[in-house]
């Protein structure tokens, strides 16, 4: 069985989807850590263990990437030969840049004044954002409106980092 032909969705049995049955992607993946596991090609040639050591991380680059909502959203728009990580201000709206500074401040803020209940109500407000966000790059890329997807996709960046910060101010906070 070679991988190095397939998509990553194809690794785990899953359609080329958005959306992602994880109990599938789960079982698929046990089944292709046991199957491409070093242990069981101790006794294989040198250019066979290093085969097996190459698909053993690209099964595991495939899980990491198919599992993650903002992977798996770059990576169905590389399927469609856009690069996502291609910057340019046209594709993010000059409104969602000037609220992310806002964000950012009122972080700030939050954390200086060691607020965990506003840090909290921060991070359900900007979550809630990031999931109407990703149901609305589902439809764009289901629509083919691939320009539109990438747009959102740039953003989601900002929006699952935000809530990176968030939980880092958190766990500074509650001395985690």
């Amino acid at each position: 069985m070679s991988l190095t032909n397939r998509n990553y969705f194809e690794f785990f049995s899953l359609p080329k989807s958005f959306q992602v049955d994880a109990d599938t992607l789960e079982r698929e993946y046990k089944k292709l850590q046991t199957e491409y596991h070093p242990d069981k090609f101790a006794d294989a040639s040198d250019s066979e263990r290093v085969q097996v050591l190459q698909h053993a991380s690209l099964i595991n680059d495939a899980y990491d990437t198919v599992k993650s909502p903002l992977k798996r959203a770059a990576y169905l728009l590389r399927l469609e030969n856009i690069d996502p990580e291609e910057h340019n201000q046209s594709h993010l709206q000059e409104a969602f840049l000037l609220k992310q500074i806002e964000l950012r401040e009122d972080l700030e803020m939050l954390t200086a004044k060691k607020d965990l209940d506003g840090l909290e109500k921060m991070k359900g407000s900007v979550t809630s954002d990031r999931n109407t966000m990703l149901q609305n790059f589902e439809v764009c890329y289901l629509a083919s409106e691939l320009i539109e997807a990438k747009s959102l996709y740039n953003s989601l960046q900002f929006l699952f980092k935000l809530v990176d910060e968030i939980e880092a101010a958190e766990e500074k906070l509650l001395d985690y």
